[in-house]
C-alpha cells in the first residue's frame, strides 16, 4: 500500500521566481511526486511524495542537480532573513567603494572636457575598478549565473550577469581600440553602476522582507531565555527551552511564563493579553492552567509543566506562522508560470534587438546600450516577489491580532467568501449557561426548587446541569441527598428524594412520564420565545416549578451579524437548541437564516448543502464539535482562546475568543489580495512599459532611450515598490 508523505525543505540558491518554476518543474517530473510548493521569500519548498516510489533523498539529490542546496527541515526565516540582510549589506557596501571612484574617473572627461590623466590610463584605472565591482562585490551575481549557466537554465542574475559582462566585455575591446588610437566610448561605469543599483536594491529588500516576517519574531520574543526550576526543593537558573513535561517551575513578578501548566502554588495576577485578548490582567489560583507567553505580573508563583516546549500552545502558534508563510496564493501560480518562460523570452528579446540595432544604425552607441538595458531592466524579481511578499505581511499581520490565518490560498479562498455560517453556543454566545429565572407551582419555595433539581443535576456532567448545580452552589443552597437517580440522555434525570419521585427535564420528558404541563407550559414557551432554555421539574408526577437558562449572547454578536449582513449574500446560524429557543437567539440577533434541533454530524450536510447551491460559505464554530462542517465549508473558522482552541481543524484560528476578529480577518484578506493585485500589477506594467523604451523602439519616434544604469535602477526599485508595498500591511489597519 502506498503512503504519501509530506517533506518540508530548506532551499537555498532561489533567486528569482524562475527558480521556483525549475525546481516545481523538475521535482515534480519525478515518479511518486503528487505536489510540490516552492516558496521564494521563505526559501522553503513542501513536498508530497509516494514513500513507496522514491524516497527523500532521492528529491534531495533531484533538487542538488539543479544547482540548488536543499536539505529536509523548515528554515529558520528569521536568522536567514538577518543572514541575507548582512550578506546584502557588505555585498553592496563593497560595490560602492569600487563603483564611487570608477564614476568620478568616468565622469570626469564628460564634466572638465579632459581625462584625468590619459584617455588610456583613465581606461585602464576603469577597467580594473569595474573588474573588482564585477568579480567581487558582484561574485555571487556570476557565480549563481554560471551555476544556471551549467544546468542548461536561466534565472535573473543570468540576465544581470550577461548584461554587465556584455558592458565589460564590449569596453575592454573598446579600451584595446583607444590604445590603438581609435576612440570608443566604454561602458565600464555602467556595468559598475548596474551591480552596485541591483545591490542596492537587494539591500532594500532584504530589510523589507525582514520587516515583513517580524510576526514570528514578535511571537518569539514571548518565550524567556531562562527560567527557575526547582529541583529536589532547590532553585536552579535553566533555559526555558529545557523545560520539560512535569518539571516544577518557578515564575518570578515581571517574568514571561515559559511554558503551559498548572499552578501549584501562589496566586498570581496575569497578563495574558498578547494571547489572548483579555485587556485585563487575570486572577488565577492553584490549580488553574497557564499559557506559556503570560507576562506574570505581581506575585512569585509554582507551576507544573504539562506540555514540552514543542508542543505549547505558543509553539503550536509560532509553527502555524510559519507554515502560513510558507504556503502560496493559487494567483502566484500564474505568476510562476509567467515567470518560467520568461527568461528564455527577454534573452531572444536582447538578441533581436542587437541585431535590428546592427541593421539599422550599426555605429550607433546605442546599439550596445540598448542591449545591456533589455537584459538588465527585464529581471523577473518583482514578478516573484509580488504574491509570497503580501502573504507573508498579511500572515504576520493577523497574528499580531491573534488570527491564524493557514496560508496564502487561504486569505485567497476568504476574499471569495459570500456565505458566513455561525455556530451558535460557543460563538455567538459566551458557551457557558446560566440559571436566569426561577418559577414555582404550587406550595414549594424558589429555594427548595433550586435545592430539589440542583441536587439531581450534580450529579450529571452535562451543560445544563452544571449550569443548574452551579447556581445551587452559588446561593450557598444545601443539597438534599437523592437516590436511584438515572439519566434520560436528550431528555433529563429521574430519581428519589424524601419518597418522593422527582422529574428533571424537558417537555418531552414529562410527556414521556405522562405529566401534565398544564400553565408551565404558557410560561416555559415564553420563556423560549426569548431565546432561554427550560428545564422543568415534577414531583409525584405534579409540575412544581420551572428553571430557565440562558447562554448570554456576545456582546458583539448583533453589531457583527450586522455588519456581514451588508457585505455577504447570506448570514446564518446552525443551533442544536429546540426551534423555539433558537428562533429568540435568531430573533435577538436580526438574523432571518437558522437552523436548529441540529446534530453535530448534520451540519457537515449542510454545509455541503451551501456548497453545492454554488454559495462560497466560512463556517465559524468553536472548532472542537464542529471539526466535520469546517472541513466542509469553503474556510472553516476556529473561536476559541487559549489551549481550547482546536488548531489543526481549521483553515483559520481565531486565537482571541473576540467576535470582532472576524470582521478583522475579511477585512485582511481583501487587503492582502487588494496588495497582491496591485504587485502583480505591477510587476507586468512595469515590464510590458520599460522593455520597448529600453531596447531604444521609442528613440527614432521621440529620442525616447534608458541607459543601462536607470534600467537598473528601475529594475532594482521594482523590487523595492513590491516588498514596501506588502510591508504596508503591517501597519494596516483592521
Amino acid at each position: 500500500m502506498s503512503k504519501t508523505t509530506e517533506m518540508n525543505l530548506e532551499i537555498k540558491g532561489m533567486h528569482c521566481a524562475s527558480c521556483v518554476s525549475s525546481i516545481e518543474r523538475q521535482v515534480l517530473s519525478q515518479p511518486g511526486v503528487a505536489e510540490c510548493r516552492v516558496n521564494l521569500t521563505t526559501r522553503s519548498a513542501v513536498v508530497k511524495y509516494d514513500r513507496s516510489r522514491l524516497d527523500e533523498r532521492d528529491i534531495v539529490d533531484k533538487i542538488a542537480e539543479l544547482g540548488f542546496g536543499a536539505k529536509p527541515g523548515r528554515p529558520d526565516i528569521l536568522a536567514a532573513n538577518l543572514t541575507e540582510e548582512t550578506r546584502a549589506r557588505h555585498s553592496f557596501l563593497y560595490s560602492l567603494l569600487g563603483t564611487v571612484p570608477l564614476v568620478l574617473v568616468a565622469m570626469w572627461s564628460m564634466v572638465v572636457g579632459e581625462a584625468l590623466i590619459s584617455e588610456t590610463v583613465d581606461g585602464l584605472v576603469e577597467a580594473v575598478l569595474a573588474g573588482l565591482v564585477l568579480f567581487v562585490a558582484g561574485r555571487g551575481i556570476l557565480g549563481d549565473a554560471f551555476l544556471q549557466a551549467i544546468h542548461l537554465r536561466a534565472n535573473m542574475n543570468s540576465l544581470i550577469s550577461l548584461g554587465t559582462l556584455a558592458a565589460f566585455g564590449w569596453s575592454l575591446y573598446a579600451l584595446v581600440r583607444i590604445v590603438g588610437g581609435h576612440p570608443e566610448p566604454l561602458y565600464f561605469e555602467s556595468a559598475g553602476m548596474i551591480i552596485t543599483l541591483i545591490l542596492l536594491g537587494r539591500l532594500l529588500e532584504a530589510r523589507a522582507r525582514r520587516r515583513a516576517g517580524s510576526a514570528i519574531e514578535e511571537l518569539l520574543r514571548l518565550r524567556p531565555a531562562v527560567t527557575t526550576a526547582v529541583i529536589n526543593g532547590v532553585e536552579i537558573e535553566i533555559d526555558a527551552t529545557s523545560a520539560q513535561l512535569g518539571m516544577t517551575l518557578l515564575v518570578k513578578p515581571g517574568e514571561r511564563v515559559p511554558a503551559d501548566g498548572d499552578i501549584i502554588e501562589g496566586a498570581p495576577v496575569l497578563d495574558e493579553s498578547v494571547l489572548t485578548g483579555e485587556s485585563q490582567p487575570v486572577e488565577k489560583r492553584s490549580g488553574e492552567k497557564v499559557v506559556g507567553g503570560s507576562l506574570n505580573g505581581n506575585v512569585p508563583f509554582k507551576m507544573k509543566v504539562t506540555s514540552s516546549p514543542e508542543e505549547s500552545f505558543l509553539a503550536s502558534i509560532i509553527k502555524l506562522v510559519g507554515e502560513a508563510q510558507s504556503r502560496k496564493a493559487p494567483v502566484q501560480q500564474i505568476a510562476d508560470r509567467v515567470a518560467g518562460i520568461f527568461v528564455p523570452i527577454v534573452m531572444a528579446l536582447a538578441v533581436l534587438t542587437g541585431l535590428a540595432w546592427f541593421y539599422f544604425a550599426p555605429d550607433s552607441p546605442l546599439l550596445m546600450r540598448s542591449v545591456v538595458a533589455v537584459l538588465v531592466i527585464a529581471c523577473p524579481c518583482a514578478l516573484g516577489l509580488a504574491t509570497p511578499t503580501a502573504v507573508l505581511a498579511g500572515t504576520g499581520r493577523g497574528a499580531r491580532e491573534g488570527i491564524i490565518i493557514k496560508g496564502g490560498d487561504v486569505l485567497e479562498r476568504l476574499s471569495e467568501v459570500d456565505t458566513v455560517v455561525f455556530d451558535k453556543t460557543g460563538t455567538l454566545t459566551r458557551g457557558q449557561l446560566e440559571v436566569v429565572g426561577v418559577k414555582t407551582f404550587g406550595q414549594l419555595s424558589e429555594q427548595n426548587l433550586v435545592r430539589m433539581v440542583g441536587s439531581v443535576e450534580s450529579q450529571s456532567e452535562h451543560p445544563v446541569a452544571r449550569a443548574i448545580a452551579r447556581h445551587m452552589h452559588d446561593r450557598q443552597i444545601t443539597p438534599v441527598v437523592v437516590k436511584n437517580v438515572k439519566s434520560r440522555p436528550g431528555f433529563g434525570m429521574v430519581g428519589e428524594c424524601d419518597r418522593h419521585h422527582l422529574v428533571v427535564g424537558n417537555r418531552s420528558l414529562l410527556e414521556q412520564e405522562e405529566i401534565s404541563l398544564g400553565p408551565s407550559l404558557l410560561q416555559g414557551e415564553r420563556d423560549m420565545e426569548m431565546g432561554r432554555s427550560i428545564v422543568f421539574a415534577a414531583m409525584d408526577g405534579q409540575v412544581v416549578g420551572l428553571i430557565s437558562l440562558a447562554d448570554q449572547i456576545r456582546g458583539e454578536a448583533k453589531d457583527l451579524i450586522a455588519a456581514l449582513k451588508e457585505r455577504m449574500e447570506r448570514v446564518s446560524m446552525l443551533s442544536g437548541d429546540n426551534r423555539k429557543t433558537a428562533t429568540g437567539v435568531a430573533r435577538s440577533l436580526n438574523l432571518e437564516h437558522f437552523e436548529a434541533e441540529i446534530k453535530p454530524d448534520q451540519k457537515q450536510v449542510i454545509i455541503e448543502s451551501y456548497r453545492r447551491a454554488g454559495f462560497k460559505a466560512a463556517m465559524i464554530g468553536d472548532g472542537i464539535n464542529d471539526a466535520p462542517a469546517l472541513a466542509a465549508a469553503s474556510v472553516g473558522v476556529a473561536i476559541g482562546s487559549g489551549t481550547d482552541v482546536a488548531i489543526e481543524t481549521a483553515d483559520v484560528v481565531l486565537v482571541r475568543s473576540e467576535l470582532g476578529a472576524v470582521m478583522k480577518m475579511f477585512r485582511l484578506s481583501e487587503a492582502t489580495m487588494k496588495t497582491i493585485r496591485q504587485n502583480l500589477f505591477w510587476a507586468f506594467f512595469y515590464n510590458l512599459v520599460a522593455l520597448p523604451v529600453a531596447a531604444g523602439l521609442f528613440y527614432p519616434i521621440f529620442g525616447l532611450t534608458l541607459s543601462p544604469i536607470m534600467a537598473a535602477l528601475a529594475m532594482s526599485l521594482s523590487s523595492v515598490f513590491v516588498v514596501s508595498n506588502s510591508v504596508r500591511l503591517s501597519q494596516t489597519e483592521l
